[in-house]
C-alpha cells in the first residue's frame, strides 16, 4: 500500500489529456463538415454548368462556391486556434514554441479575414482570380499547421519530462542513506538519460521553428518526426520503468 500513491502518480503522467478544448475542436469539425458538403455540391453544380452553361446554373454554382470558401477558411481559422490550445495545454512554458504560436495566431486571423473576402465573389472570373491569389498568400499560413501538429506532440513529451522530474524528487527523500552501490549506479544513469531525451526534444524543436519557407514540404516530414517522437516516448517509458523499480525496491517508509 505504501507505493499506491506513487503508482497513481505514474499513471497520471502516462495518460494524455482526453478532454481537449471542445469549443475549438467542435468549431473546426463543424466548419470542415460544412466545407466538404458545400464542395461536393459545388462540384456537381459546376459539372451541370459546363454541360449546360446557363446564367441560372452559373449563379447556383457561385452561391455554393462562396459557401464552400467560407466554411473552408473558417475551419482553417478554428484549426489554428485548436492547435494553439493543444500546444499550450501541457503548460510547459517552453519558449521555442512562442514563434509557432505567433504564426498560428496570424494564420487564424488571415483565414478568418479570407473567409469574409470570399463572399464578394460574384463572377467566374472573380472566383478564378481569388483562388489564384489565395494559393500564393496561404503558403506560409498553411505551413504553420504542420509545425503546430508536431509542436503539440512535443509539448506532451516535454510535460512528461517535467512530471518525471517531479516524480524523482518524491523518491529521493525515501531512499536509504548511505545508498547501496547498485542504487547509486541506477540513480547516476537517470540524469544522463534525461539529458539525452532533452537533447532530442531540443533538436526536434529546432526543425520546426518557423522560417521563411518556399517550395513544397518534404514528403517525409511527418514520417521522420513520427520516428523521432516514437523514440523519445520509448526512452521516457524506460525511465519510468527505472523509477518504478527504484521506488519498489529501495524506497523506505
Amino acid at each position: 500500500m505504501k507505493h499506491l500513491s506513487f503508482i497513481i502518480l505514474i499513471i497520471s503522467i502516462l495518460v494524455f489529456p482526453l478532454n481537449v478544448f471542445a469549443d475549438a475542436k467542435s468549431d473546426y469539425e463543424y466548419q470542415l463538415a460544412q466545407y466538404r458538403k458545400s464542395y461536393t455540391e459545388f462540384s456537381q453544380l459546376k459539372r451541370d454548368y459546363l454541360a449546360n452553361p446557363t446564367l441560372d446554373n452559373q449563379q447556383k454554382a457561385l452561391i455554393v462556391a462562396r459557401q464552400a470558401l467560407l466554411a473552408r477558411d473558417l475551419s482553417k481559422s478554428s484549426y489554428a486556434l485548436y492547435l494553439s490550445e493543444l500546444i499550450n495545454a501541457p503548460n510547459t512554458s517552453y519558449e521555442p514554441f512562442n514563434k509557432i504560436l505567433t504564426r498560428l495566431g496570424e494564420a487564424s486571423i488571415f483565414f478568418s479575414s479570407s473567409a469574409q473576402k470570399s463572399q464578394v465573389v460574384t463572377t467566374p472570373a472573380e472566383l478564378k482570380s481569388f483562388s489564384a491569389q489565395y494559393s500564393r498568400d496561404t503558403l506560409i499560413h498553411d505551413r504553420s499547421f504542420y509545425y503546430g501538429q508536431v509542436a503539440a506532440k512535443l509539448a506532451q513529451l516535454i510535460r512528461f519530462q517535467l512530471d518525471m522530474d517531479g516524480v524523482l524528487q518524491t523518491i529521493y527523500p525515501k531512499l536509504p542513506d548511505p545508498r547501496p552501490i547498485p542504487l547509486k549506479a541506477r540513480l547516476d544513469e537517470i540524469p544522463v538519460k534525461a539529458a539525452q531525451i532533452n537533447k532530442q526534444v531540443a533538436d526536434s524543436t529546432a526543425l520546426i521553428t518557423p522560417t521563411i519557407e518556399e517550395g513544397q514540404l518534404d514528403p517525409d516530414y511527418f514520417t521522420d518526426f513520427s520516428t523521432t517522437l516514437g523514440d523519445i516516448r520509448s526512452r521516457q517509458l524506460l525511465l519510468i520503468d527505472q523509477l518504478i523499480d527504484i521506488d519498489l525496491n529501495y524506497a523506505q517508509l
